[in-house]
Protein backbone atom coordinates (compact mmCIF):
# COMPACT_ATOMS: atom_id res chain seq x y z
CA UNK A 1 0.00 0.00 0.00
CA UNK A 2 1.45 3.36 -1.04
CA UNK A 3 1.55 5.78 1.95
CA UNK A 4 -1.00 8.59 1.87
CA UNK A 5 1.80 11.17 2.11
CA UNK A 6 3.26 9.95 -1.19
CA UNK A 7 -0.15 9.83 -2.88
CA UNK A 8 -0.77 13.37 -1.67
CA UNK A 9 2.64 14.57 -2.87
CA UNK A 10 2.24 13.02 -6.33
CA UNK A 11 -1.17 14.59 -6.91
CA UNK A 12 -0.14 18.11 -5.80
CA UNK A 13 1.51 18.62 -9.22
CA UNK A 14 -1.99 19.14 -10.60
CA UNK A 15 -2.11 22.57 -8.98
CA UNK A 16 0.77 23.88 -11.07
CA UNK A 17 0.03 22.05 -14.32
CA UNK A 18 -3.60 23.19 -14.37
CA UNK A 19 -2.77 26.67 -13.10
CA UNK A 20 -0.48 27.57 -16.00
CA UNK A 21 -2.30 25.68 -18.75
CA UNK A 22 -5.72 27.06 -17.85
CA UNK A 23 -4.38 30.57 -17.34
CA UNK A 24 -2.80 30.33 -20.79
CA UNK A 25 -6.07 29.16 -22.36
CA UNK A 26 -8.09 31.78 -20.49
CA UNK A 27 -6.13 34.99 -20.98
CA UNK A 28 -3.19 34.57 -23.38
CA UNK A 29 -5.18 35.34 -26.53
CA UNK A 30 -7.33 37.86 -24.62
CA UNK A 31 -4.18 39.67 -23.41
CA UNK A 32 -2.50 39.87 -26.81
CA UNK A 33 -5.71 40.77 -28.70
CA UNK A 34 -7.45 43.20 -26.33
CA UNK A 35 -4.54 44.63 -24.28
CA UNK A 36 -1.66 44.63 -26.79
CA UNK A 37 -3.96 44.89 -29.85
CA UNK A 38 -2.25 42.21 -31.91
CA UNK A 39 -4.07 41.26 -35.14
CA UNK A 40 -6.90 38.77 -34.48
CA UNK A 41 -6.39 37.21 -37.91
CA UNK A 42 -2.65 36.81 -37.32
CA UNK A 43 -3.23 35.21 -33.92
CA UNK A 44 -5.87 32.81 -35.29
CA UNK A 45 -3.79 31.68 -38.28
CA UNK A 46 -0.65 31.37 -36.17
CA UNK A 47 -2.42 29.33 -33.50
CA UNK A 48 -3.86 26.96 -36.12
CA UNK A 49 -0.37 26.24 -37.47
CA UNK A 50 1.04 25.98 -33.95
CA UNK A 51 -1.65 23.47 -32.99
CA UNK A 52 -0.88 21.17 -35.92
CA UNK A 53 2.90 21.27 -35.36
CA UNK A 54 2.55 20.70 -31.62
CA UNK A 55 0.17 17.81 -32.25
CA UNK A 56 3.02 15.90 -33.88
CA UNK A 57 5.38 16.96 -31.08
CA UNK A 58 2.96 15.37 -28.58
CA UNK A 59 3.15 12.12 -30.52
CA UNK A 60 6.95 12.28 -30.57
CA UNK A 61 7.11 13.17 -26.86
CA UNK A 62 5.02 10.14 -25.93
CA UNK A 63 7.09 7.78 -28.07
CA UNK A 64 10.35 9.24 -26.72
CA UNK A 65 9.13 8.85 -23.14
CA UNK A 66 8.39 5.15 -23.65
CA UNK A 67 11.88 4.59 -25.13
CA UNK A 68 13.79 6.47 -22.43
CA UNK A 69 15.85 4.28 -20.11
CA UNK A 70 17.82 6.47 -17.70
CA UNK A 71 19.00 6.10 -14.13
CA UNK A 72 16.00 8.18 -12.99
CA UNK A 73 13.54 6.18 -15.09
CA UNK A 74 11.44 6.79 -18.19
CA UNK A 75 9.15 9.60 -17.05
CA UNK A 76 10.76 11.41 -14.11
CA UNK A 77 13.74 12.96 -16.02
CA UNK A 78 11.38 14.98 -18.21
CA UNK A 79 9.62 16.37 -15.15
CA UNK A 80 12.92 17.22 -13.43
CA UNK A 81 14.48 18.98 -16.43
CA UNK A 82 11.31 20.38 -17.98
CA UNK A 83 9.85 22.10 -14.93
CA UNK A 84 12.07 25.21 -15.02
CA UNK A 85 11.57 26.03 -18.74
CA UNK A 86 7.83 25.46 -18.24
CA UNK A 87 7.48 28.20 -15.61
CA UNK A 88 9.99 30.63 -17.16
CA UNK A 89 8.28 30.56 -20.57
CA UNK A 90 4.88 31.21 -18.98
CA UNK A 91 6.32 34.30 -17.29
CA UNK A 92 7.82 35.51 -20.58
CA UNK A 93 4.43 35.22 -22.30
CA UNK A 94 3.12 38.01 -20.07
CA UNK A 95 6.38 39.95 -19.97
CA UNK A 96 6.94 40.61 -23.69
CA UNK A 97 10.48 41.63 -24.56
CA UNK A 98 9.48 43.38 -27.80
CA UNK A 99 7.02 46.04 -28.93
CA UNK A 100 5.06 46.80 -32.07
CA UNK A 101 2.17 44.71 -33.47
CA UNK A 102 4.20 42.55 -35.88
CA UNK A 103 7.02 41.89 -33.42
CA UNK A 104 4.50 41.10 -30.68
CA UNK A 105 2.67 38.63 -32.93
CA UNK A 106 5.91 36.81 -33.76
CA UNK A 107 6.97 36.88 -30.10
CA UNK A 108 3.61 35.48 -28.96
CA UNK A 109 3.71 32.59 -31.43
CA UNK A 110 7.34 31.64 -30.72
CA UNK A 111 7.03 31.79 -26.92
CA UNK A 112 3.67 29.97 -27.05
CA UNK A 113 5.25 27.22 -29.16
CA UNK A 114 8.15 26.79 -26.70
CA UNK A 115 5.82 26.99 -23.70
CA UNK A 116 3.65 24.24 -25.16
CA UNK A 117 6.66 21.99 -25.80
CA UNK A 118 7.73 22.29 -22.16
CA UNK A 119 4.15 21.77 -20.98
CA UNK A 120 3.86 18.66 -23.15
CA UNK A 121 6.95 16.96 -21.75
CA UNK A 122 6.09 17.82 -18.14
CA UNK A 123 2.34 17.12 -18.18
CA UNK A 124 2.54 14.03 -20.41
CA UNK A 125 5.08 12.32 -18.16
CA UNK A 126 3.23 13.30 -14.98
CA UNK A 127 0.11 11.71 -16.47
CA UNK A 128 1.97 8.64 -17.77
CA UNK A 129 3.11 7.81 -14.23
CA UNK A 130 -0.48 7.45 -13.01
CA UNK A 131 -1.60 4.10 -14.57
CA UNK A 132 1.79 2.53 -13.78
CA UNK A 133 1.86 3.69 -10.14
CA UNK A 134 -1.76 2.76 -9.42
CA UNK A 135 -2.90 -0.39 -11.28
CA UNK A 136 -5.68 -1.17 -8.77
CA UNK A 137 -9.17 0.23 -9.61
CA UNK A 138 -10.04 1.41 -6.09
CA UNK A 139 -6.63 3.07 -5.64
CA UNK A 140 -7.04 4.75 -9.01
CA UNK A 141 -10.41 6.18 -8.08
CA UNK A 142 -9.11 7.62 -4.80
CA UNK A 143 -5.95 9.04 -6.39
CA UNK A 144 -7.79 10.52 -9.36
CA UNK A 145 -10.17 12.23 -6.91
CA UNK A 146 -7.14 13.75 -5.15
CA UNK A 147 -5.73 14.76 -8.54
CA UNK A 148 -8.95 16.56 -9.37
CA UNK A 149 -9.10 18.19 -5.94
CA UNK A 150 -5.69 19.78 -6.51
CA UNK A 151 -6.36 20.22 -10.22
CA UNK A 152 -9.49 22.20 -9.48
CA UNK A 153 -7.55 24.47 -7.12
CA UNK A 154 -5.21 25.16 -10.04
CA UNK A 155 -8.18 25.63 -12.33
CA UNK A 156 -9.84 28.11 -9.97
CA UNK A 157 -6.73 30.25 -9.90
CA UNK A 158 -5.88 29.78 -13.58
CA UNK A 159 -9.35 30.41 -14.95
CA UNK A 160 -11.02 32.59 -12.33
CA UNK A 161 -8.10 34.70 -11.11
CA UNK A 162 -5.80 35.11 -14.12
CA UNK A 163 -7.89 37.85 -15.72
CA UNK A 164 -8.80 39.69 -12.51
CA UNK A 165 -5.22 39.54 -11.12
CA UNK A 166 -3.79 40.56 -14.48
CA UNK A 167 -6.06 43.60 -14.60
CA UNK A 168 -5.57 44.57 -10.93
CA UNK A 169 -1.93 43.66 -10.13
CA UNK A 170 -0.55 43.73 -13.66
CA UNK A 171 -0.07 40.88 -16.13
CA UNK A 172 3.63 40.41 -15.36
CA UNK A 173 2.98 40.16 -11.62
CA UNK A 174 0.20 37.63 -12.17
CA UNK A 175 2.52 35.51 -14.33
CA UNK A 176 5.32 35.67 -11.76
CA UNK A 177 3.03 34.52 -8.92
CA UNK A 178 1.58 31.68 -11.00
CA UNK A 179 5.04 30.55 -12.16
CA UNK A 180 6.34 30.42 -8.57
CA UNK A 181 3.37 28.34 -7.37
CA UNK A 182 3.83 25.91 -10.26
CA UNK A 183 7.55 25.52 -9.61
CA UNK A 184 6.87 24.49 -6.00
CA UNK A 185 4.03 22.08 -6.83
CA UNK A 186 5.83 20.29 -9.69
CA UNK A 187 9.06 19.68 -7.77
CA UNK A 188 7.27 18.81 -4.52
CA UNK A 189 5.37 16.08 -6.40
CA UNK A 190 8.61 14.25 -7.15
CA UNK A 191 8.60 13.03 -3.52
CA UNK A 192 5.55 10.91 -4.34
CA UNK A 193 6.58 9.87 -7.86
CA UNK A 194 8.11 6.49 -8.65
CA UNK A 195 8.40 4.03 -11.53
CA UNK A 196 8.26 0.25 -11.75
CA UNK A 197 11.57 -1.04 -13.24
CA UNK A 198 9.72 -4.11 -14.53
CA UNK A 199 8.06 -1.94 -17.19
CA UNK A 200 11.35 -0.84 -18.76
CA UNK A 201 11.39 -3.69 -21.28
CA UNK A 202 12.35 -3.11 -24.92
CA UNK A 203 9.64 -0.82 -26.33
CA UNK A 204 7.92 -1.20 -29.68
CA UNK A 205 9.47 0.53 -32.70
CA UNK A 206 7.71 3.70 -33.82
CA UNK A 207 5.81 2.22 -36.76
CA UNK A 208 4.76 -0.81 -34.74
CA UNK A 209 3.79 1.40 -31.78
CA UNK A 210 1.59 3.60 -33.99
CA UNK A 211 0.02 0.54 -35.65
CA UNK A 212 -0.78 -1.10 -32.32
CA UNK A 213 -2.20 2.15 -30.98
CA UNK A 214 -4.50 2.68 -33.96
CA UNK A 215 -5.58 -0.97 -33.96
CA UNK A 216 -7.00 -0.46 -30.45
CA UNK A 217 -10.66 0.27 -31.27
CA UNK A 218 -11.35 1.37 -27.73
CA UNK A 219 -8.67 4.03 -27.96
CA UNK A 220 -9.81 5.32 -31.35
CA UNK A 221 -13.36 5.81 -30.09
CA UNK A 222 -12.16 7.28 -26.80
CA UNK A 223 -9.67 9.71 -28.32
CA UNK A 224 -12.13 11.24 -30.79
CA UNK A 225 -14.75 11.51 -28.06
CA UNK A 226 -12.06 13.20 -25.96
CA UNK A 227 -11.33 15.57 -28.85
CA UNK A 228 -14.89 16.93 -28.76
CA UNK A 229 -14.95 17.09 -24.96
CA UNK A 230 -11.62 18.95 -24.87
CA UNK A 231 -12.72 21.27 -27.67
CA UNK A 232 -15.86 22.07 -25.66
CA UNK A 233 -14.03 22.82 -22.41
CA UNK A 234 -11.10 24.78 -23.89
CA UNK A 235 -13.49 26.79 -26.06
CA UNK A 236 -15.51 27.61 -22.95
CA UNK A 237 -12.42 28.72 -21.01
CA UNK A 238 -11.19 30.96 -23.85
CA UNK A 239 -14.58 32.42 -24.79
CA UNK A 240 -15.58 33.06 -21.16
CA UNK A 241 -13.24 36.09 -21.00
CA UNK A 242 -14.87 37.60 -24.10
CA UNK A 243 -18.39 36.63 -22.95
CA UNK A 244 -17.96 38.25 -19.52
CA UNK A 245 -16.56 41.41 -21.13
CA UNK A 246 -18.82 41.99 -24.14
CA UNK A 247 -22.03 39.93 -23.72
CA UNK A 248 -22.92 40.09 -20.02
CA UNK A 249 -20.46 42.57 -18.54
CA UNK A 250 -18.92 41.39 -15.26
CA UNK A 251 -16.57 43.43 -13.11
CA UNK A 252 -13.37 41.90 -11.71
CA UNK A 253 -15.09 40.55 -8.58
CA UNK A 254 -18.01 39.11 -10.54
CA UNK A 255 -15.64 37.50 -13.06
CA UNK A 256 -13.76 35.82 -10.23
CA UNK A 257 -17.06 34.61 -8.74
CA UNK A 258 -18.32 33.36 -12.11
CA UNK A 259 -15.38 31.05 -12.73
CA UNK A 260 -14.34 30.57 -9.10
CA UNK A 261 -17.70 29.21 -7.90
CA UNK A 262 -17.74 26.85 -10.86
CA UNK A 263 -14.60 25.12 -9.68
CA UNK A 264 -15.39 25.42 -5.97
CA UNK A 265 -18.54 23.40 -6.70
CA UNK A 266 -16.44 20.94 -8.70
CA UNK A 267 -14.11 20.12 -5.77
CA UNK A 268 -16.56 18.08 -3.62
CA UNK A 269 -18.44 16.81 -6.67
CA UNK A 270 -15.27 15.24 -8.10
CA UNK A 271 -15.18 12.83 -5.14
CA UNK A 272 -18.86 12.03 -5.76
CA UNK A 273 -18.23 11.27 -9.44
CA UNK A 274 -15.40 8.88 -8.54
CA UNK A 275 -17.79 6.97 -6.24
CA UNK A 276 -20.53 6.90 -8.87
CA UNK A 277 -18.05 5.59 -11.45
CA UNK A 278 -17.06 2.73 -9.13
CA UNK A 279 -20.72 1.76 -8.78
CA UNK A 280 -22.05 2.31 -12.33
CA UNK A 281 -18.86 1.93 -14.37
CA UNK A 282 -16.67 4.57 -16.00
CA UNK A 283 -18.26 4.54 -19.46
CA UNK A 284 -21.89 4.71 -18.31
CA UNK A 285 -21.13 7.54 -15.89
CA UNK A 286 -19.29 9.51 -18.59
CA UNK A 287 -22.36 9.36 -20.85
CA UNK A 288 -24.43 10.95 -18.08
CA UNK A 289 -21.85 13.72 -17.62
CA UNK A 290 -21.87 14.56 -21.35
CA UNK A 291 -25.65 15.05 -21.36
CA UNK A 292 -25.56 17.11 -18.17
CA UNK A 293 -22.78 19.42 -19.39
CA UNK A 294 -24.53 20.05 -22.73
CA UNK A 295 -27.84 20.98 -21.11
CA UNK A 296 -26.24 23.37 -18.62
CA UNK A 297 -24.08 25.04 -21.30
CA UNK A 298 -27.18 25.87 -23.32
CA UNK A 299 -28.37 28.22 -20.56
CA UNK A 300 -25.54 30.68 -21.39
CA UNK A 301 -27.39 31.48 -24.63
CA UNK A 302 -30.15 33.11 -22.58
CA UNK A 303 -28.43 34.59 -19.48
CA UNK A 304 -28.73 38.39 -19.34
CA UNK A 305 -27.59 39.37 -15.83
CA UNK A 306 -24.34 38.86 -13.90
CA UNK A 307 -26.21 36.83 -11.24
CA UNK A 308 -27.63 34.46 -13.86
CA UNK A 309 -24.18 33.95 -15.42
CA UNK A 310 -22.58 33.28 -12.01
CA UNK A 311 -25.29 30.75 -11.05
CA UNK A 312 -25.09 28.95 -14.41
CA UNK A 313 -21.33 28.74 -14.02
CA UNK A 314 -21.67 27.28 -10.53
CA UNK A 315 -24.00 24.52 -11.78
CA UNK A 316 -21.66 23.83 -14.73
CA UNK A 317 -19.03 22.92 -12.13
CA UNK A 318 -20.86 19.60 -11.66
CA UNK A 319 -20.20 18.67 -15.28
CA UNK A 320 -16.62 19.95 -15.27
CA UNK A 321 -15.82 17.75 -12.26
CA UNK A 322 -17.25 14.76 -14.11
CA UNK A 323 -15.06 15.31 -17.18
CA UNK A 324 -11.94 15.83 -15.08
CA UNK A 325 -12.41 12.56 -13.19
CA UNK A 326 -13.84 10.29 -15.86
CA UNK A 327 -11.76 11.11 -18.94
CA UNK A 328 -8.64 10.21 -16.93
CA UNK A 329 -10.17 6.94 -15.73
CA UNK A 330 -11.27 5.97 -19.24
CA UNK A 331 -7.80 6.54 -20.70
CA UNK A 332 -6.21 4.50 -17.89
CA UNK A 333 -8.65 1.68 -18.74
CA UNK A 334 -7.66 1.89 -22.42
CA UNK A 335 -3.96 1.65 -21.52
CA UNK A 336 -4.59 -1.40 -19.33
CA UNK A 337 -6.48 -3.06 -22.19
CA UNK A 338 -3.54 -2.40 -24.53
CA UNK A 339 -1.09 -3.85 -21.97
CA UNK A 340 -3.13 -7.06 -21.89
CA UNK A 341 -2.89 -7.32 -25.68
CA UNK A 342 0.75 -6.31 -26.26
CA UNK A 343 2.36 -7.25 -22.95
CA UNK A 344 3.93 -3.75 -22.74
CA UNK A 345 3.08 -0.64 -20.73
CA UNK A 346 2.88 2.20 -23.28
CA UNK A 347 1.48 5.10 -21.26
CA UNK A 348 3.74 7.58 -23.06
CA UNK A 349 2.50 6.63 -26.51
CA UNK A 350 -1.14 6.77 -25.47
CA UNK A 351 -0.89 10.08 -23.64
CA UNK A 352 1.15 11.41 -26.57
CA UNK A 353 -1.45 10.25 -29.09
CA UNK A 354 -4.20 11.71 -26.91
CA UNK A 355 -2.26 14.99 -26.80
CA UNK A 356 -1.84 14.81 -30.58
CA UNK A 357 -5.60 14.71 -31.09
CA UNK A 358 -6.24 17.36 -28.43
CA UNK A 359 -3.77 19.74 -30.14
CA UNK A 360 -5.59 19.21 -33.43
CA UNK A 361 -8.66 20.22 -31.46
CA UNK A 362 -6.90 23.43 -30.40
CA UNK A 363 -6.28 24.22 -34.07
CA UNK A 364 -9.98 23.65 -34.70
CA UNK A 365 -10.77 25.97 -31.80
CA UNK A 366 -8.69 28.80 -33.21
CA UNK A 367 -10.05 28.18 -36.70
CA UNK A 368 -13.57 28.55 -35.27
CA UNK A 369 -12.53 31.71 -33.44
CA UNK A 370 -10.90 33.08 -36.59
CA UNK A 371 -14.13 32.55 -38.52
CA UNK A 372 -16.05 34.19 -35.67
CA UNK A 373 -13.77 37.27 -35.59
CA UNK A 374 -14.06 37.67 -39.37
CA UNK A 375 -17.76 36.96 -39.91
CA UNK A 376 -19.11 38.93 -36.95
CA UNK A 377 -16.80 41.97 -37.45
CA UNK A 378 -15.50 41.70 -33.89
CA UNK A 379 -13.31 44.73 -33.09
CA UNK A 380 -11.18 44.70 -29.94
CA UNK A 381 -11.02 48.52 -30.01
CA UNK A 382 -14.80 48.78 -29.48
CA UNK A 383 -16.25 48.57 -25.96
CA UNK A 384 -19.67 47.68 -27.40
CA UNK A 385 -19.50 44.98 -30.08
CA UNK A 386 -21.81 44.59 -33.12
CA UNK A 387 -24.99 42.56 -32.55
CA UNK A 388 -23.60 39.75 -34.72
CA UNK A 389 -20.54 39.45 -32.45
CA UNK A 390 -22.76 39.23 -29.35
CA UNK A 391 -24.86 36.46 -30.93
CA UNK A 392 -21.69 34.71 -32.06
CA UNK A 393 -20.24 34.70 -28.55
CA UNK A 394 -23.50 33.32 -27.14
CA UNK A 395 -23.43 30.54 -29.72
CA UNK A 396 -19.77 29.67 -29.05
CA UNK A 397 -20.27 29.36 -25.29
CA UNK A 398 -23.77 27.86 -25.24
CA UNK A 399 -24.87 26.44 -28.60
CA UNK A 400 -21.68 24.94 -30.02
CA UNK A 401 -21.07 22.74 -26.93
CA UNK A 402 -24.41 20.98 -27.54
CA UNK A 403 -23.34 20.05 -31.08
CA UNK A 404 -19.84 18.95 -30.06
CA UNK A 405 -21.05 16.92 -27.11
CA UNK A 406 -23.74 15.20 -29.18
CA UNK A 407 -20.95 13.78 -31.36
CA UNK A 408 -18.95 12.88 -28.25
CA UNK A 409 -21.98 11.09 -26.78
CA UNK A 410 -22.35 8.91 -29.88
CA UNK A 411 -18.67 7.93 -29.72
CA UNK A 412 -18.72 7.26 -25.98
CA UNK A 413 -21.83 5.13 -26.40
CA UNK A 414 -19.88 3.04 -28.91
CA UNK A 415 -17.03 2.78 -26.39
CA UNK A 416 -19.54 1.64 -23.76
CA UNK A 417 -20.78 -1.07 -26.13
CA UNK A 418 -17.20 -2.30 -26.68
CA UNK A 419 -16.68 -2.59 -22.92
CA UNK A 420 -20.08 -4.23 -22.34
CA UNK A 421 -19.56 -6.75 -25.17
CA UNK A 422 -16.14 -7.73 -23.84
CA UNK A 423 -17.51 -8.24 -20.33
CA UNK A 424 -20.25 -10.43 -21.80
CA UNK A 425 -17.69 -12.52 -23.68
CA UNK A 426 -15.62 -12.97 -20.52
CA UNK A 427 -18.67 -14.09 -18.54
CA UNK A 428 -19.52 -16.64 -21.24
CA UNK A 429 -15.96 -17.97 -21.43
CA UNK A 430 -15.81 -18.33 -17.64
CA UNK A 431 -19.14 -20.17 -17.63
CA UNK A 432 -17.97 -22.78 -20.17
CA UNK A 433 -16.15 -25.63 -18.38
CA UNK A 434 -12.64 -26.33 -19.64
Amino acid sequence: MIPFSKRLAYTVNQIGVNLLWQAFNTVAVFYYVTVLHVSTTGVSVGMIVYGVVNAFLNLFAGYLSDRTNSRMGRRIPYIVYGGVPFVVLFYLLFHPLVSGPHALLAYFLVVTFLFDISFTFVALNISALFPEMYPNASNRSSVVALQQFFGIIGLIAGVALSKSLGQSLGWTTMALIFAAITFVSVYLSLYGSFENPAYREEPLHFREAVRETFSNKRFLVYVFASLFVQLTTTMFVTISSFYSTYVVSLNATQSALFLGLMFIVAIPVSFLWSRVALKLGNSRTTLAVVVLFALISLVFCFDTTPLAVILTGAVLGIGIAGFMVLMNLLLADVIDYDAEKTGKRREGMYYGMNGFVVRIGLSLQYAIMGIFFTVTKFNSNLRTQPHAAILGLRFLIGGLPVILLFVSFLLLYKYHRYVSDERGEKRVSHAIPS
